[in-house]
């Protein structure tokens, strides 16, 4: 992509409903922060500059972000996370799961508590990828040394936790065994700082007495907050 048409695709975002303020692509197309944000926007409904962005996004996979700055760290992540969700919505299951091991990768090299992303939502994008690829055995796999490596910790927001035990439920739900799923919900959510107005809906959703878990699970989602408005230890 030539500098001219950055420049042009910045004003095509600048002056859409989003309207995001063009300083935050001020280092241009030799910035890969630059190239990230725009193609952020760039792939956001409305916009629908796919092509476009998938370029951009594919830039900055060889970044060379600072892994001594939380904020550097966890926009690379961003951009990976993104540019794996393109490809999977694209039927591209391979690539997809490279960029989210690029994404995990980045935020496992260090200590930060990001602001934006948790280590368990990568994670369980990717036992997701595996799974929707036939590779479940491994998925479990993975989740179940997650979950060994940090049950123990004394944090109480976990999102390893989490998102692991909320993927072993899904797997409960599939197979057909309600009462395991309905197990592996409440120990995910013992993990979450669930807010007290919250409780009685994911009460009603547990309360179901059918046998339709894939059902019940959405009820629960319905019920519970999402994850990124929660605050997380780790």
């Amino acid at each position: 992509m030539t500098q001219d048409t950055f420049h042009k695709l910045v004003h095509v975002v600048c002056d859409s409903p989003a309207h995001p303020p063009e300083t935050l692509f001020a280092g241009g197309m030799d910035d890969w922060h630059a190239r990230a944000r725009l193609a952020h926007f760039l792939a956001m409904q409305g916009i629908d500059r796919e092509e476009e962005a998938s370029e951009l996004f594919h830039s900055v996979a060889e970044a060379d972000y600072d892994e001594d700055t939380a904020e550097d760290v966890e926009e690379y992540a961003y951009a990976m996370q993104r540019l794996s969700a393109m490809n999977r919505e694209a039927g591209d299951l391979e690539a997809a799961l490279k960029y989210i091991g690029l994404a995990i990768e980045a935020v496992e090299s260090t200590d930060f508590l990001y602001k934006y992303i948790t280590r368990g939502e990568l994670w369980a994008d990717r036992w997701n990828l595996l799974h929707k690829m036939d590779m479940t055995k491994d998925a479990e796999a993975e989740v179940d040394e997650r979950l060994e490596a940090f049950k123990e910790l004394p944090e109480h927001h976990n999102s390893y936790l989490y998102y692991g035990y909320r993927f072993k439920a899904m797997l409960a739900a599939e197979r057909g065994t309600t009462l395991i799923a309905k197990d592996y919900m409440h120990m995910a959510l013992h993990s979450m700082a669930v807010p007290e107005e919250n409780k009685a809906a994911i009460d009603e959703a547990f309360a179901a007495t059918h046998d339709n878990a894939s059902w019940i699970l959405t009820e629960i989602d319905k019920a519970t907050p999402n994850p990124e408005s929660l605050p997380w230890d780790i």
